[in-house]
């Protein structure tokens, strides 16, 4: 007869198989159900790119409504695993318009942001190599939000990448320097780096945050974290806009279906509409 805790650890393990499996199963390729009018059409991929925990769940819904919408067309998958392999899924038909790519982590509860960092250049270097992309959007909550930053403004310059053309950010903290103590490193870094932005000229990006009534922050990401964005795109040829929204928490920035419209118009509005 097995003892207690043979069958608790059983229990524990199984579960946390169940869960590792179900959070990786992102939705399968789509084309748009219709073709939206009054919106950019596009083929220049929307990469989506979960924060610290996130995984398929993060994006599924949004992507689902997208396609139903007629905004976009989900084509890949790209999941990098505990040790730094990229494995692609799906299809990506030289007719998708707005396509968008969703990006998973296997070892997505890290320390800090610096290996998703690593592993997004790596992944906008290889879609260059394989796909031709010269150009692409982003969309990325949280610390997926920082990792993207960095991989914009330290390695933004390399030729061997694509061009941001438009990023929304989802409750991104930038400078986690916490109050009265020495200035974050990581945003130290950022700032002595932030000349590279000059390669990504025309750029566009959407600092997007949540503030809790009565509170400056969304519950959990400070809106002084986010906004310290400012001074490291300052005098830089990169548009950038913030807009925050009043009563959504941290984990609703990517769930709620009233941000679903805001970052699709965001992302494929027409300029002359906006």
């Amino acid at each position: 007869m097995r003892k207690p805790w043979c069958w608790g650890a059983l229990i524990l393990g199984s579960g946390w198989a169940a869960y590792h499996w179900l959070s990786r199963r992102a939705i399968t390729p789509r084309d748009r159900r219709y073709r939206r009018a009054g919106i950019v059409q596009t083929t220049t991929p929307t990469l989506f790119v979960p924060g610290w925990g996130g995984n398929a769940w993060t994006y599924n819904g949004m992507l689902r409504w997208f396609a139903r919408q007629g905004y976009a067309a989900k084509v890949l998958t790209i999941r990098v695993d505990y040790h730094d392999h990229l494995h692609v899924s799906g299809q990506w038909p030289e007719t998708a318009v707005n396509p968008t790519i969703q990006v998973l982590f296997d070892h997505n509860f890290t320390g800090d942001y610096r290996r998703q960092t690593r592993w997004l250049t790596q992944i906008l270097r290889w879609l260059h190599q394989r796909y031709g992309v010269t150009a692409y959007n982003a969309v990325a909550h949280s610390w997926g939000g920082s990792a993207l930053v960095h991989s914009l403004v330290r390695d933004g310059a390399d030729p061997t990448l694509p061009r941001l053309r438009r990023a929304v950010l989802l409750g991104t903290p930038v400078d986690e320097t916490p109050p009265n103590a020495p200035q974050d490193p990581a945003y130290r870094r950022l700032l002595a780096v932030r000349h590279n932005l000059r390669a990504n000229a025309g750029a566009e990006i959407h600092n997007v945050y949540g503030v809790l009534t009565g509170h400056a922050t969304d519950g959990e990401v400070p809106v002084r974290q986010v906004t310290a964005l400012r001074a490291v795109v300052a005098d830089s040829p990169v548009t950038y806009q913030e807009h925050p929204v009043d009563g959504i928490g941290h984990g609703r920035l990517h769930s709620a279906p009233r941000m679903w419209r805001l970052i699709a118009r965001l992302l494929w509005a027409n300029k002359k509409d906006d």
